[in-house]
């Protein structure tokens, strides 16, 4: 069955012929991303803490928090001043700091779906210029060559749409997790620089 399984798949790239396999490192690319991005997410906001608990727990190695928190807290108890205005804006260049690694990819991840109906589209221009070379040389009684260009045509379309369709999905759903996280972290940035840290 599974042998069966692969030959089938094969014999779909042969029939969507060289637009498939750009098509097919694109999917590979954007699955690969997804999975990284989320397993990353999840790392990095795993262990989750009360600001205030936080706040209670500064500089103590042994205390445990999401990955992002301990960074900006572990950063600014060793770079906070005596001045209050350029500790706000050491949190402030802290906070600006973890924006890279929690944007990291999404933007690609959604390029990459968006770029699979092109390579789609791109297939189906393809398979319809086969068709009319088909159709100039042998007119229209070689229907099965007719087919082979019609079926390249709709096989890559469908391809190109059935990986752009969940990618676009699964890309807002991160890009507003990842929207949310940054929003998390301005209001703990805020807490803090409210709290008695800010001025020891």
């Amino acid at each position: 069955m599974f042998s069966d399984l692969i030959y089938d798949s094969l014999d779909q790239i042969r029939v969507g012929g060289w637009v498939m396999f750009p098509l097919i490192v694109t999917c590979l690319w954007m699955w690969y991303l997804i999975v990284k991005k989320a397993i990353d997410m999840y790392i990095y906001t795993r262990g989750w803490r009360p600001v205030q608990e936080c706040i209670n727990n500064a500089g103590k190695a042994d205390f445990k928090c999401a990955a992002w928190q301990k960074n900006i807290m572990d950063g600014f108890i060793k770079e906070r001043t005596g001045r209050k205005d350029l500790n706000t804006e050491i949190l402030d260049s802290l906070r600006t700091g973890q924006l890279t690694f929690v944007q990291q990819n999404i933007g690609l991840i959604s390029l990459l779906a968006t770029i699979a109906p092109l390579l789609g589209l791109l297939g189906t221009v393809s398979g319809m210029i086969t068709t009319f070379s088909v159709i100039a040389e042998f007119g229209t009684g070689n229907a099965k060559a007719l087919a082979g260009g019609i079926s390249e045509a709709l096989l890559t379309t469908q391809t190109g749409l059935v990986i752009a369709v969940p990618g676009l999905f699964i890309c807002t759903f991160i890009a507003r997790r990842a929207t949310d996280l940054l929003q998390r972290m301005q209001r703990f940035c805020l807490m803090i620089s409210q709290s008695t840290l800010i001025n020891n």
